[in-house]
């Protein structure tokens, strides 16, 4: 069978599942070690029996729902390729905005060069970690998480991007062993969807990516929660807040952001124009 062949029966097969051509296309690549440009100028190649079996193979999991990310091993975020397993979340393009704030608020302030400190917690595959560290290298970084094999990966794809973080498991929940007021920058994308809205959720989602990582309680805002009180305790005067939330959490999120505390307090909208993260500048009070 040809390139063009499989890639052809392969799509007919994935019918039902979203960008069959496309997915096609990747699982060939992937197989082959060939990127789309030689799968095209070479589409009559004949594909190799041993590679049809692992072809095989590959789309089975996608007919039973799991991810192609997960299939892959890997998803691009803001340019870079992350490892992803079922230890962590398959990053989405949404969350790419709190890396695009943060960056924009500290390179205002004439801080891009500088060796600001910034902690991410409940890190998960090191995609805000790692891109804020690759983007602004004079950061200093420390990637948080409550998950082992989350920690590992984020330290995989450290390395494998070329950055230095600190990697730390904890809770954060519960009390970090960090000095008040000692990071310019908390950013976050915790768990935040409620027990019925997961009941509600795409089968890929809830049967392959890990809940923990999903659902923090049955209201869904225990997690945003701790991460506010969590910032709250570590942020300098003047330091920024970001956490990712749900698309109807933004008024409850701002909720959380006594004046005392915060100030800026506003919510960030995604590209669909729906409330998606909390920006916060902790105030010079404490």
């Amino acid at each position: 069978m040809t390139r063009k062949e499989w890639k052809i029966q392969a799509a007919r097969r994935l019918a039902s599942t979203d960008a069959p051509a496309l997915t096609a296309q990747l699982l060939l690549c992937h197989v082959l070690d060939i990127d789309r440009v030689a799968l095209i100028a070479h589409s009559e190649e004949a594909v190799p029996a041993d590679a049809e079996k692992r072809l095989e193979a590959l789309i089975q999991r996608r007919e039973r729902g799991e991810p192609l990310a997960y299939i892959l091993g890997s998803r691009e975020f803001y340019g870079r390729d992350f490892e992803v397993n079922p230890h962590t979340l398959i990053p989405r393009p949404e969350t790419e905005h709190l890396i695009e704030a943060a960056l924009e608020f500290f390179d205002g302030r004439g801080m891009a060069g500088q060796a600001l400190r910034f902690i991410d917690l409940g890190t998960g595959s090191g995609c805000i970690a790692v891109t804020l560290a690759a983007e602004r290298p004079a950061w200093q970084g420390t990637a948080l998480d409550i998950s082992p094999g989350a920690l590992e990966t984020a330290r995989r794809n450290a390395v494998a991007n070329g950055v230095e973080l600190k990697f730390l498991q904890a809770d954060f929940t519960r009390p970090l062993p960090f000095e008040p007021a000692g990071f310019d920058l908390v950013v976050s994308n915790p768990p935040y969807i409620s027990e019925e809205e997961y009941a509600g959720l795409d089968a890929g989602v809830r049967d392959f990516e890990p809940r923990s990582a999903l659902v923090p309680g049955p209201e869904g805002m225990e997690h945003p929660r701790a991460v506010e009180e969590a910032a709250r305790r570590l942020l300098r005067p003047g330091g920024l807040f970001l956490m990712e939330h749900g698309w109807l959490q933004g008024e409850a999120c701002r909720a959380l952001c006594h004046a005392d505390f915060w100030t800026d307090i506003h919510t960030g909208r995604d590209l669909a124009g729906k409330d998606r993260f909390l920006f916060a500048v902790r105030t010079e009070r404490t």
